[in-house]
């Protein structure tokens, strides 16, 4: 999750006598800017996500205009940015959740229809408390020495975007949450490696010490071949199939999850977990070159990928596979 730290939503006052619950008008006003805010710096699932019914598109979209904005707020460093100003708004969000999100949140109208996500759909609120701490160690980013840290920040931001996105899709078995969380880790896992070279840009390294060390690299090393901008050496290629490897055994955990979804839900879900992972399809393809180029996936790839899940999801709604182990092997062929 990366853009522009000053996105607001439109300031909306409540007259007394209002219901806490936003209305029809509030709505709509506000998630037409939630919907900008989606399909300008939210490419790959804000295509995935179309195919939600417009209900639970709704609350998806209102959602995840929360973790942007935060997320944001703490990854664009721009002109006037200041770091005691943003960990002064995490530590007020952390109050107004501790104050069971009752007054005006630090931006408005975000926290009211958050609040009503939360109260609506029964989202815990130490999952936001996550969130905030995997924001805040951002602030001062500090190298994993091992890939147990590199997990714990890969749960709080986004792990826990999993599971706050699993209430509102209705999921009640602990097995489903699990595939959630695992999810949100794998796509942060490929966010990471396919923006290593702008991370360095400004001085961040995501990638384990242990691990860098394991394959004859370190962060003086990225950083050389970086500032050379001559591509990748092959103890940088070893290390991205490693790297690689691992983020596709998250999606491979995670991906047979959707299967426990409720039926409307099951095709955009399944549909943003292949985009991404195709991600690092295109790492590959450019022979691990992300420090000087970043990968995306293509409208084609989208499309094409669009009509695998509607055909998988057919499949399964048919009962020509049975389990989510055979349609796995699907996913590979």
């Amino acid at each position: 999750m990366k853009s522009n730290p000053h996105i607001k939503l439109p300031a909306q006052g409540k007259t007394s006598g209002e219901s806490d619950m936003p209305s029809d008008c509030f709505w709509t006003l506000t998630s037409t800017r939630q919907e900008h805010l989606l399909a300008t710096h939210g490419k790959t699932f804000s295509f995935a996500a179309r195919f939600f019914p417009t209900a639970v598109r709704r609350a998806v979209v209102s959602l995840y205009a929360f973790f942007r904005t935060l997320d944001d707020l703490v990854d664009e460093r721009g002109e006037g940015w200041c770091r005691n100003d943003v960990g002064q708004e995490l530590d007020a969000w952390h109050y107004w959740f501790a104050c069971g999100a009752r007054s005006d949140a630090p931006r408005e109208p975000l926290g009211t229809i958050l609040a009503s996500l939360q109260e609506t759909y029964q989202i815990p609120v130490a999952i936001f408390d996550d969130f905030l701490d995997g924001l805040r160690s951002d602030l001062e980013p500090v190298q994993a020495r091992d890939f147990l840290e590199l997990y714990h920040y890969c749960y709080q931001v986004a792990g826990t975007v999993g599971i706050a996105m699993s209430y509102v899709l209705g999921v009640h078995s602990e097995q489903a949450r699990l595939a959630a969380k695992q999810l949100g880790i794998a796509m942060q896992l490929t966010n990471i490696l396919r923006d290593l070279g702008s991370d360095l840009s400004v001085g961040r390294i995501y990638l384990p010490c242990s691990e860098l060390e394991h394959f004859g690299s370190s962060s003086q090393h990225l950083l050389r071949l970086y500032q050379a901008q001559k591509g990748p050496d092959e103890r940088f290629r070893a290390l991205m199939r490693y790297q690689i490897q691992r983020a596709r055994f998250y999606y491979q955990e995670s991906l047979q999850g959707v299967w426990l979804l409720t039926p409307d839900c099951r095709l955009p879900i399944l549909l943003a977990g292949r985009l991404y992972r195709n991600i690092l399809r295109e790492i590959e393809r450019s022979q691990y070159d992300v420090l000087r180029q970043r990968a995306s996936t293509s409208w084609l790839t989208k499309l094409g990928e669009a009509g695998i899940v509607f055909l998988l999801d057919l499949l399964w709604r048919n009962g020509e596979v049975t389990s989510p182990a055979e349609l796995e092997c699907v996913y590979e062929e």
